[in-house]
């Protein structure tokens, strides 16, 4: 089986490698699935042009080939590497991926430009002992080979597996093959925003992907009647000089769905940027949000098993009072990476009146024989001192939290010396993307020269320069891997990253 697969992802590299043709129009992505939970659209011509291969590379891969196929085959690769569309295949054209729900089933398509010279190179592969004879299944040819099911027409190659005999899914991939335009996922609006993206990796995602077992959880409270496949991401991947760019926005059907999105916009306003200037220039992540804790409160009660547990909780807490005092900027902050890195929490509140709820605390701790405490550290101030961390999902060993308001900004800490700490030198602020952060819903950042500096094992690290994930609408976001490299295409240098 080792070898079969093995055999398999050289000549699928291979043949990615030195596609150059275009395409024209072609039914062959009629064969999605319409219940697909997840489609992927790769544009894998783009994707090797920039990541810039030399001939040496690309005679490695032709004597890759050879090896793989134990020298039976030399004219066939050498064939292949000269004009790759004498596989009968053309990866020129977009080739999709797509994940059926709870992922019972995955598959890849890839459109035929010659089915005589497809079915050429899979009587090559059963000489080989990778797949099986060919057969005559319903209006299409199939075999199975390298744990997954291989069925072909005139327009369309589709690979299919999943957990079982890749033999009891000939069936289905058969009448996958026979959808009219239309019928499968080719005929929806998401397919329309796939075929749309000029980036190099598009995605339409569902919660129906996920399994049951894991859905559950999320969805527990939620209306009964609530329909996962209403809310879907659909997402681009874009490899530019210097970074990649990611771009995911929220597709919605369904009234439900559109008013827990207006609900949670109220949530969550613009961002000030307060705490840019609380951090120094170094720090290795640092994240923030507008909140409006009142909101946040009222949204959390309507789904009724947080509710719940909110109005009886063992926590003698005046959750009302804590999360209405929050109103503002929120971020939270990795200042220095070490053994034992300090995290802090800081939010924009309107008063301190709420830190007399942990009073009440108190006297359940005292229950605990002292291996929870709950210490006054001055106006306003309070440790929590827990002596085995494992009793809170926090790791074995003693653990202490900081937590209170000072300058009316609540503060939650693992290290006390971060509170309130004094920046020196250049802060947040003075970082190149700060700018962009005022007005945003949301912002993240990674801070990869801050790590490279105590991760010099890790030599790849410092080529990375930062990481940024940020919102500027309840339904749209951004990522951006930027690079140290500005000048070389980020995918060329991501492919360097793992050649050394």
């Amino acid at each position: 089986m080792k070898s079969t697969w093995k055999w398999m992802g050289s000549m699928a590299l291979g043949l990615t490698f030195l596609l150059s043709s275009c395409g024209e129009g072609n039914p062959y992505t009629n064969a999605l699935p319409k219940d697909a939970a997840a489609v992927f659209s790769l544009d894998l011509n783009k994707m090797v042009q920039k990541c810039g291969l030399n001939e040496q590379a690309q005679q490695s891969v032709r004597e890759m080939l050879k090896t793989s196929l134990k020298g039976k085959a030399d004219a066939l690769v050498d064939k292949l590497m000269e004009n790759p569309e004498e596989s009968g295949l053309r990866l020129t054209d977009r080739v999709y991926f797509f994940v059926t729900p709870q992922m019972e089933m995955g598959g890849a398509l890839v459109r035929v430009t010659d089915k005589g010279k497809l079915e050429d190179l899979i009587e090559v592969l059963h000489a080989q002992q990778a797949c099986e004879a060919p057969a005559d299944g319903d209006g299409c040819r199939w075999t199975v080979g390298g744990g997954g099911l291989m069925a072909w027409t005139d327009d369309a190659f589709l690979v299919v597996g999943n957990n079982g005999d890749p033999k009891d899914l000939q069936h289905q991939a058969s009448m996958w093959l026979r959808q009219k335009k239309g019928e499968g996922y080719s005929g929806t609006p998401e397919f329309e925003k796939l075929e749309d993206a000029a980036e190099d990796v598009a995605m339409v995602t569902s919660l129906n992907i996920m399994p049951k077992t894991y859905l559950a959880p999320m969805t527990m409270g939620l209306p009964a009647d609530l329909k996962l496949d209403n809310l879907k991401l659909f997402s681009t991947l874009d490899f530019q000089d210097g970074r990649a760019v990611m771009e995911v926005e929220t597709l919605v059907e369904g009234q439900q769905f559109k008013d827990l999105l207006k609900k949670q916009a109220e949530v969550c306003g613009e961002l000030d940027g307060t705490f840019l200037e609380t951090f120094p220039a170094n720090t290795v992540c640092w994240a923030s949000a507008h909140m409006n804790g009142e909101k946040a409160y009222e949204l959390l009660r309507e789904n009724p098993t947080i509710r719940q547990e909110l109005d009886n909780s063992m926590m003698p807490l005046d959750f009302e009072a804590i999360f209405k005092a929050v109103k503002g900027d929120v971020a939270l902050a990795m200042p220095e990476m070490s053994l034992t890195p300090g995290v802090i929490l800081y939010a924009d509140v309107t008063n301190s009146e709420f830190l007399r709820t942990f009073e009440d605390l108190k006297p359940i701790l005292a229950m605990t024989n002292g291996q929870m405490r709950l210490l006054d550290k001055g106006k306003d101030a309070y440790q929590f001192v827990a002596a085995d961390g494992s009793m809170l999902g926090m790791g074995r060993g003693p653990v202490s939290l900081w937590l209170g308001v000072k300058d009316k900004r609540f503060y939650l800490t693992n290290q006390e010396s971060l509170i309130g700490r004094e920046v020196k030198g250049l802060s947040l602020k003075d970082c190149s993307w700060a700018k962009d952060v005022k007005d945003k819903r949301f912002y993240l950042n990674v801070n990869f020269q801050a790590l490279a500096a105590v991760l010099p094992q890790v030599p790849y690290v410092s080529m990375l320069d930062y990481l940024t994930i940020e919102s500027d609408n309840p339904t749209k976001g951004r990522m951006v891997l930027q690079m140290k490299n500005r000048q070389e295409n980020v995918l060329k240098q991501l492919v360097q990253i793992v050649n050394n």
